[in-house]
């Protein structure tokens, strides 16, 4: 038997496999170039999305093969392509090569998580989101500057919204949600914050609204201006410390500062509130900063440090109240820059410079385009655990950082640095501890304690926008909150 004849009975299903699996590589590989990367991608900054690049190549190998198959089978079978039986094996073959394309095809992308569900666009378009709660896995609340907004995680659909009243916005949140109830600060246009809400974030109630002597220089959405400690909800005025019923509202200490002193920032944990202040002369000259700590049953005043400042204060954020992490930046350009801990007493331990002899903390998440960062409640790309200060560093010289650093709160010393040679645009910690990150168009799972990667999981088809945070609801599966939901991405959505 030549071998003519031999492969001629199988000339033409293999050149219909061949044309198949190029058709599906081409319509699956392109479309998802247009899905995935609008259409381009390559280079450092915009990567092609994972296993795209050699589904692509394949697509025009399988081409060229196929054609040069189906130009070979009808050489081999000159003259009798039209019966039935020759029919009947090229559709055999363009039947037979869909599965084995799609199969290359999903081998080729890998592991990936697909979008679950995409909340509806923001209307009306003139809102902007000013801060996000996940008091647990099955709701996550966004923060709009003229409401709050709940999501049921496993599908996206809204459980409840609390309306700002008219005239008014929301200014300021609570950093944390203690049996699960939320404290939101309102304040009309160009006005004091000096409207409190508590919010029952399992149903949406409004538990109680009071007015507060809020800081009539503060007339704009910030942070750290109210937190709830144990049962109580602790808030700043202009010249004193208050504390009221975390459930009812109801009055039950007052703190007044010490003459000359201003209360800027508040965090607490059920055991301790922490007020960072700015004192000066009688003729408002040598300002000073401190950290004070006071008893949230009482309000009673325990200790006060002072920080390394001398000139007044340009940028402040309580990292965390258990253990006590701060960042401080003041006027004088020699001045401190850094993230400072404490102890249980107010001793002063680390002080982690911003900028570093490598390399920048990175810490803050600002969102590019005309988006803005949450400022009523700030996500920030790091992590306070096991004795460690883990954050996004990177050199001045680039755009986004592209690594992940851990510092002992002790002192100070770097720990561990991992490279994940993608932006990384948010990190936070999941409910099992270990790190997640969104970096680069996919997740990524760190160990806290060595910065060791324990593996990426690439996005597919995600609007995602200018993304703020990210939230581990279970086992691969991720809520993604965006800064700007009311044109190309949405506010949340869902992977997995």
């Amino acid at each position: 038997m030549s071998i003519s004849r031999a492969v001629k009975p199988i000339a033409l299903p293999l050149a219909g496999i061949l044309v198949s699996c190029a058709v599906v590589f081409h319509w699956l590989g392109w479309s998802a170039l247009s899905s995935e990367s609008n259409g381009a991608c390559g280079g450092r900054y915009d990567p092609c999305p994972e296993g795209l690049t050699p589904v692509l190549i394949l697509a025009f190998v399988f081409t060229f093969a196929g054609a040069f198959g189906v130009i070979t089978a009808v050489a081999l079978n000159s003259g009798s392509l039209a019966t039935p039986w020759m029919v009947s094996l090229v559709v055999v073959g363009l039947a037979g090569g869909v599965w084995p394309g799609l199969l290359g095809y999903e081998w080729l992308r890998g592991p990936h998580l697909d979008v679950a569900w995409e909340a509806p666009r923001d209307r009306p378009s003139s809102v902007r989101a000013v801060g996000d709660w996940m008091p647990g896995p099955s709701t996550l609340i966004r923060a709009r500057n003229d409401g709050l907004f709940a999501y049921d995680t496993s599908d996206g659909t809204r459980r409840w919204t609390v309306p700002a009243p008219e005239r008014r916005s929301v200014c300021t949140m609570s950093r944390t949600t203690p049996s699960a109830i939320g404290l939101v600060g309102l304040g009309r246009y160009e006005k004091p914050c000096d409207t409190v809400i508590a919010v029952d974030l399992s149903s949406g109630r409004t538990l109680w609204t009071e007015k507060i002597s809020a800081d009539d220089s503060v007339t704009r959405a910030t942070d750290a201006r109210l937190v709830g400690a144990g049962d109580t909800a602790v808030a700043l005025e202009r010249k004193a410390v208050v504390g009221l019923g975390l459930r009812d509202g109801a009055a039950r200490w007052r703190s007044p500062l010490d003459r000359n002193c201003e209360a800027l920032a508040v965090d607490a944990t059920s055991e301790r509130a922490l007020v960072m202040e700015q004192c000066t002369n009688t003729d408002g000259e040598n300002p000073k900063m401190r950290l004070s700590a006071l008893d949230p049953r009482s309000g009673a005043w325990q200790w006060h440090s002072t920080l390394p400042t001398e000139s007044k204060w340009k940028a402040l954020f309580m990292l965390s109240a258990d253990p006590i992490v701060v960042y401080v930046d003041e006027d004088d350009d020699r001045g401190t820059d850094a993230v400072i801990s404490f102890d249980d007493k107010g001793r002063r331990q680390a002080v982690i410079p911003r900028s570093g002899p490598e390399d920048d903390l990175n810490f803050q998440v600002m969102p590019y385009g005309y988006s803005q960062p949450f400022d009523a409640r700030p996500v920030f790309r790091s992590v306070v655990t096991k004795g460690l200060f883990i954050t996004a560093v990177g050199p001045t010289d680039k755009d986004a950082p592209e690594d992940v650093a851990a510092y002992s709160l002790k002192d100070g010393k770097r720990v561990w640095k991992t490279s994940l040679g993608a932006a990384v645009a948010t990190l936070t910690q999941d409910r099992a501890e270990e790190l997640d990150l969104l970096a680069g168009g996919g997740v990524w799972r760190l160990d806290p304690a060595t910065g060791e990667k324990h593996g990426r999981t690439p996005l597919r088809g995600a609007p995602v926008g200018d993304v703020l945070a990210l939230h581990r609801v279970k086992s691969g599966r991720y809520v993604i909150v965006n800064s700007n939901g009311a044109e190309d991405a949405p506010p949340v959505f869902a992977v997995k």
